[in-house]
């Protein structure tokens, strides 16, 4: 069992579901479990690549600052394809002719002074 926690990694699981696992395991390792940069790093270390950037970013100091980032962050990122294609409709796309769709869309700005 010590070697699977040496080995964990997130792989397709859910940031919480990796999480119990990951404390499940914690019992085999009682020289990890008292250290909590350790425990911590290690954590971290087992995310998939697009979590692991943006939890260290953050610099959780705890792993339970680190589960709770990570947790956040995967939410985020899984709402994000529905918010998208929202923006890709708006013209990035389907630039009207004369405009480089690489453009952005002029907006007018008006002052409220």
């Amino acid at each position: 069992r010590e070697r699977e926690f040496d080995n964990l990694k997130q792989g397709n699981l859910k940031v919480a579901e990796y999480a119990r696992h990951f404390s499940s395991l914690l019992a085999y390792v009682p020289h990890v479990v008292g250290q909590e940069r350790t425990k911590r790093n290690k954590f971290i270390k087992g995310l998939r690549p697009e979590l692991f950037q943006l939890v260290l970013a953050g610099a959780p100091l705890t792993y339970a600052e680190a589960v709770n980032r990570a947790d956040d962050i995967e939410e985020s990122l899984l709402d994000a394809p529905t918010q998208v294609p929202m923006a890709i409709g708006r013209g990035y796309l389907h630039a009207p002719e004369g405009r480089h769709s690489s453009q952005y869309p002029q907006t007018s700005q008006q002052s409220n002074r």
